[in-house]
């Protein structure tokens, strides 16, 4: 993959001149503040973009901006590539939809009002930023050791570091993890249900970046569940905690002793019957 294709964003927007407007002067230097290099797709209804063609664009991007204020089909397709491939998200609307399916309702997303004033866009140029900022990887630097010029004296071997909390998972997966791990049921928890926890903590925007980077890592898993409401049945893909994700926050200190006591006790009642 090129150097160019490695730091694209891919961006996302209605067609209408307002939308144009609005990336030209203050979507496109917000995202190039971050290192990287805005690439606007345009689907017409004239001359669609073959699917293939559009999925592999968003596969060789390294993020996705979209605008979501008009509820399009192409960009919702998008998007859904998008968190099929786990690539970081960000989102905007001016208009927040409360009847969005609840699947979808814990992705990021950054409102502005629909008749902003220069102070909004301000603000929204700096939201957009903090957002690319904290959801793009970052590039890992090795401190070189210095050279120790004691030939006289015999090598003495250095302690092993100590493991670095930061270095292993981030702390919004840190939280996600925690969040999975003490509030699931035996149907486990809800896509839904997560974001809601992480919007109590103030990082909702941070709800699926940490789902997918735990998924990545084999934290969490997610499983069919039937869940009945009324007379109605459907079915949910929640998210489970896994032996390995258990194991994690045993080894930090993140999983309480009472906790792991109790999960063993019902693992043993369930044996039993």
């Amino acid at each position: 993959m090129s150097e160019r294709n490695k730091k694209q964003c891919i961006v996302l927007l209605p067609p209408s001149l307002y939308f144009d407007r609005l990336f030209g002067e203050i979507l496109e230097s917000a995202i190039i503040e971050t290192g990287l290099a805005p690439s606007r797709i345009h689907r017409s209804s004239l001359s669609p973009t073959p699917v293939n063609v559009f999925v592999d664009e968003i596969e060789q991007a390294e993020a996705l901006f979209a605008d979501v204020s008009e509820n399009t089909a192409e960009i919702w397709l998008a998007i859904g590539c998008a968190v099929a491939l786990g690539k970081p998200l960000c989102l905007i609307s001016s208009r927040l939809d409360s009847s969005l399916s609840l699947g979808i309702q814990y992705l990021p997303l950054i409102p502005y009002p629909a008749d902003a004033l220069p102070s909004d866009y301000a603000q929204l140029q700096q939201n957009i930023l903090a957002q690319l900022s904290a959801i793009m990887p970052q590039p890992e630097f090795v401190q070189p050791e210095p050279e120790l010029h004691t030939p006289f004296l015999p090598p003495t071997p250095s302690p092993a570091p100590s493991p670095v909390l930061s270095e292993d998972l981030a702390s919004y997966e840190v939280m996600a993890l925690t969040i999975v791990d003490l509030k699931s049921s035996g149907a486990g928890l809800s896509p839904r249900d997560l974001g809601l926890e992480m919007q109590a903590r103030g990082s909702a925007h941070l709800t699926s970046h940490a789902m997918n980077a735990l998924k990545r890592r084999r934290f969490i898993e997610r499983k069919p569940v039937q869940l009945s409401q009324g007379n109605e049945i459907h079915i949910s893909e929640n998210l489970f905690i896994t032996r390995a994700g258990q194991e994690w926050l045993l080894r930090h200190g993140k999983r309480a002793t009472t906790h792991r006591s109790t999960t063993r006790t019902r693992e043993l009642s369930q044996t039993s019957r």
